[in-house]
């Protein structure tokens, strides 16, 4: 499985994430989260033309990142080209791609990031990422740089204690 991002895709943070609320609200029933940094991912067509594609929420809470809220647009992978899904596919799919961009970028103002996971599939996702089990149902983790054990279990005694998000 190649790890490159697809020249295709264009991942990116946004402030003002409005173009993926009807994508947020199919997925979830719910609004857009209010805080937190939007990262997202756009399809660039062959006409130059960026879909909304992908959407994930990385909350700073503290000393830690909850990241939640994925979803990706099925219609719009249809309408690519084969060859174009062929290669998120190889690649690892486009939420793989946001997970590991999110925490290059967002992996200098927290000590870990935790995500909160039911669905075998998010979790197969989440795990081809870079997240481990937490030791907590449900309750995952990326640690992205060195801590002493005694820091790395307050921190996922933090995340259990906040619960899903």
């Amino acid at each position: 499985m190649s790890t490159s991002i697809p020249p295709f895709l264009l991942l990116t943070a946004l402030s003002d994430a409005s173009p993926f609320a009807d994508l947020f609200h199919r997925k979830f029933r719910h609004p857009l989260p209010a805080t937190g940094d939007h990262f997202v991912a756009f399809h660039r067509d062959e006409a130059g033309a960026l879909w909304p594609l992908s959407y994930l929420n990385f909350n700073r809470f503290g000393d830690i990142r909850l990241v939640g809220g994925g979803c990706t647009d099925g219609e719009v992978i249809r309408r690519m080209p084969e060859a174009n899904r062929d290669a998120v596919s190889t690649s690892g799919g486009v939420l793989v791609h946001l997970l590991r961009a999110g925490f290059c970028r967002f992996g200098d103002d927290c000590d870990a990031f935790f995500g909160h996971c039911g669905d075998a599939r998010a979790y197969a996702v989440d795990i081809a990422a870079g997240f481990e089990p937490a030791g907590h149902e449900f309750l995952l983790v990326h640690w992205h740089k060195p801590l002493h054990e005694v820091v790395r279990r307050a921190l996922v005694a933090k995340a259990h204690a906040i619960g899903p998000f």
